[in-house]
């Protein structure tokens, strides 16, 4: 009786000790895996939802390396779209044939985080326009994508892949933002913000 008395027990002490180590490791997770997209991502679908202006499910797994700049529209805080592509290796219009050539262009978007499904966070961004640009990899997905503004594409890009630019390079490039064409004003992209 005694040795079935301390199984018992050793069982309920190990539930005991796995609950709140697996509850941590599920909050932890978003920190190091894609919590988020695994959750919430579903590229076929949005294929099927997007198929007339040419979204296919192979060009959505397409990824792209990105320099994003985080530049919203009078440095409101309520700008939906913050951030506006500078570059995109490879060139966009590579795979969508169709598509504007955005050479030097700034094309404004919504950008997530694959692991929670936020933006960049405040932390990271500083107070001048250099501090503000970072270099991702991630997928760019149809206006209006997982509840985002209509208008503007979303760039889902993978957490770990970001990285602030340095500052020798990050100047000179916000100096030539401020020069490139931007695409804030046109109506085809209309995504709802106004000053």
């Amino acid at each position: 009786m005694a040795t079935g008395t301390n199984t018992s027990a050793s069982k309920i002490a190990t539930i005991v000790v796995l609950i709140p180590i697996l509850l941590g490791a599920w909050y932890a997770a978003p920190w190091v895996l894609p919590m988020w997209r695994w959750q919430n991502l579903d590229l076929e679908q949005i294929a099927r939802d997007h198929a007339k202006d040419g979204y296919t499910q192979k060009r959505l797994e397409q990824e792209f390396e990105m320099v994003l700049w985080y530049n919203p529209r009078n440095n409101s805080k309520s700008d939906p779209c913050p951030y506006q592509i500078y570059s995109c290796t490879p060139p966009f219009k590579t795979i969508y044939p169709e598509a504007i050539d955005e050479d030097k262009l700034l094309v404004r978007v919504s950008a997530l985080n694959d692991h929670d499904g936020q933006g960049i966070s405040d932390m990271w961004i500083g107070v001048i326009p250099a501090e503000r640009m970072f270099k991702v990899i991630g997928w760019r997905l149809p206006p209006g994508s997982l509840g985002k503004a209509p208008g503007r594409q979303v760039v889902l890009y993978k957490g770990m892949s970001m990285e602030k630019l340095e500052l020798n390079k990050a100047i000179p490039m916000a100096d030539e933002g401020k020069l490139l064409e931007n695409d804030d004003k046109w109506e085809d992209r209309y995504d709802g913000w106004d000053p």
